[in-house]
């Protein structure tokens, strides 16, 4: 039997520099709701991916939109470890990250402030497009999250 990969396709062994910066979104929940350890979160990952892809889970070119839970590792790592074995990581033009304010009501939906350039994640920072959002911005029809809120 052929030896199943594990390893986050796609995935660069580390993202960004990680150094402290006013215009990087903190990782306030690493620690609590997911492994801030680097080297353990990359296990914990590969090993539900690995579960995955052992079950049979194959990249699917054809799709192009998922949605998966985001909350804590525990409780829902296994389920978005099953939508996330099925993208075909080299079909990706975009990814939106779409997600509930956890400490502000808002009305309709909100884009991270200007200031905000990437989000911090034990593997590395995420930059964020940046062309993107000011398209989006340009509509009038996003709120402004600024950074202590969005945090």
């Amino acid at each position: 039997m052929a030896k199943q990969n594990t390893e986050m396709r796609g995935w660069p062994a580390k993202m960004g520099s990680g150094r402290p910066s006013p215009s990087v979104r903190r990782p306030t929940h690493a620690g609590s709701w997911y492994e801030d350890d680097p080297e353990i979160l990359r296990e914990e990952l590969q090993q539900m991916l690995g579960a995955e892809y052992a079950d049979g889970a194959t990249e699917d070119a054809g799709l192009c939109a998922v949605i998966a839970p985001h909350a804590g590792l525990r409780f829902s790592g296994s389920v978005a470890a099953g939508v996330y074995a099925r993208v075909d990581v080299a079909s990706v033009e975009c990814i939106f990250l779409l997600g509930p304010s956890h400490h502000e009501p808002l009305e309709g939906c909100a884009l991270p402030g200007e200031e905000v350039l990437a989000y911090r994640t034990p593997l590395g920072d995420l930059p964020l497009d940046l062309a993107v959002l000011a398209e989006l911005r340009k509509t009038h029809e996003f709120s402004h999250l600024p950074m202590h809120v969005d945090e």
